[in-house]
């Protein structure tokens, strides 16, 4: 009968010190995008970075294109940290940056072309 009590408590002892260490790990804020992903909280000032490297994507809502950065978007005309967008197109997002004017392409490495009808070729045959 003694031993019933010490069983109990052996318990009670082993739970709280596993409540004890998930108390003290610092939860994550979820509208932070994680570490990982190379993005810093909007605002700062890596977020420049973040478009070159291919951090960003443009969503149309309602007709109205919206730069996408981490978990935020922004409109034509909004400002991220000192840089103001100044145009956004599905493939293309103008910048203002201390004065200087500079486009991102959304889509890096890739170019919009229109397409050849089948059986067509690029080249020509000279006569």
């Amino acid at each position: 009968m003694n031993r019933m009590p010490q069983f109990c408590i052996g318990w009670l002892m082993a739970f709280a010190s596993v409540v004890s260490v998930a108390q003290e790990q610092a939860l994550r804020d979820p509208t932070v995008p994680p570490v990982s992903a190379g993005l810093s909280p909007a605002g700062s000032a890596a977020q420049p970075a973040a478009l070159e490297s291919g951090g960003m994507a443009v969503v149309v809502r309602q007709g109205k294109p919206y730069l996408v950065l981490g978990t935020r978007l922004y409109a034509q005309g909004e400002k991220f940290g000192q840089t103001r967008i100044e145009r956004i197109t599905e493939t293309e997002v103008w910048l203002r940056e201390a004065g200087n004017l500079r486009k991102v392409s959304v889509f890096a490495g890739i170019e919009r072309r229109v397409a050849l009808p089948p059986g067509t070729s690029t080249t020509r045959v000279k006569p």
